[in-house]
């Protein structure tokens, strides 16, 4: 069996500012027992670095770089080389496309891209910009298009109910860069990635991705958007929560 766990973050190892209970001790689990962990959100709006940072002052677990996959880092193979990117949505964005060597405009006319994420700060003037840069010809990228996201106490509006409202007014459907789709897949699969869990909160999403790939065994938790009893998409397993979905991953391992 796979000993790499692909591993979501906001439902499954926090909700917001606070961890999820028995989520640092399952990671500490993981590494014990020689796993390799690679986190992969849809949600764009913070750095790598700030993920990790977030990891640490959370659950006391700091993952390198190269073991967090984002879709604004994703959303990146969809971009043409060269391009002007007019941004709606936050710094996991912006870094991703300065990491690149592409510069970021507010003129919608000048634009060759808009993309996509969640933008806290999203208001209609930012609509109208956008949507003017989609219909001159942008081309439309979406880092995600989950319609929601868990907080402390809630469900949040997702970057998905933003892009629902540009492709509204645009009358122009975006390419989409994150979970489950090709583009984040194939930056996972860059990692040195064959075989591996995907642990996720998400049926349209974690686990969409894990059926499209040979090798992926999913786990459905259900700390996150999807209740007891609710759809479970194409899972392989359902549990409580992470630290059941380790314990699952750890005795399979154990079993050969």
């Amino acid at each position: 069996m796979t000993r790499t766990v692909i591993c979501d973050l906001d439902g499954v190892v926090y909700r917001g500012s606070e961890a999820l209970p028995g989520a640092a001790g399952a990671l500490e689990r993981l590494v014990t027992s020689g796993f390799r962990t690679i986190f992969v959100t849809n949600n764009s709006s913070r750095t790598e670095a700030q993920i990790a940072d977030k990891l640490e002052d959370l659950v006391g677990h700091r993952p390198s770089r190269d073991d967090i996959v984002t879709s604004a880092r994703a959303a990146l193979a969809l971009v043409p080389e060269g391009a002007r990117c007019l941004v709606v949505g936050g710094g996991g964005i912006i870094e991703a496309i300065d990491s690149a060597g592409l510069s970021v405009t507010e003129d919608p006319d000048d634009a060759d891209c808009v993309i996509v994420g969640l933008d806290r700060g999203f208001d209609y003037q930012r609509m109208d910009v956008a949507a003017r840069a989609i219909r001159a010809g942008a081309l439309f990228v979406a880092t995600n298009v989950d319609p929601t996201f868990p907080a402390e106490d809630s469900i949040k509006p997702g970057a998905g109910a933003i892009v629902a409202a540009l492709e509204t007014a645009s009358g122009v459907r975006p390419i989409v860069a994150g979970k489950p789709e090709q583009p984040v897949r194939d930056l996972i699969r860059g990692r040195g990635v064959d075989e591996a869990w995907v642990i996720g909160d998400r049926p349209d999403t974690d686990i969409a991705m894990a059926v499209a790939e040979d090798g992926w065994t999913s786990i459905l938790v259900l700390t996150g958007v999807t209740p007891e009893g609710g759809d479970i998409g194409g899972a392989d397993h359902v549990v409580a929560d992470l630290a059941a979905a380790v314990d699952l991953v750890i005795a399979r391992d154990n079993e050969q």
